[in-house]
């Protein structure tokens, strides 16, 4: 019984729905951030939460936005979280 409820619980922490952000060959997928900060085809910086999302690359650019979601396409070289 104890096993069942560790598996929910890594589970729940591992596919947390309330953001998270999908990186594939040459696009990033972010699902429920707060803010863009900074866009340009070199950087660019989302707030989601309390954490700062640094992403460097080259010929970065947006290809999707909506309220929840932000599609990032280019060459992206970095990602990193940082604190606010």
């Amino acid at each position: 019984m104890k096993n069942l409820h560790f598996k929910s619980y890594m589970e729940n922490f591992l596919y947390d729905l309330n953001n998270f952000i999908t990186i594939y060959d040459d696009t990033l997928h972010v699902f429920n951030f707060n803010k863009l900060n900074k866009l340009s085809d070199t950087e660019i910086i989302l707030k989601i939460g309390f954490k700062l999302v640094l992403i460097e690359g080259e010929n970065l650019r947006v290809s999707k936005m909506t309220k929840q979601e932000l599609l990032i396409n280019g060459d992206i070289f970095k990602v990193e979280f940082k604190n606010e």
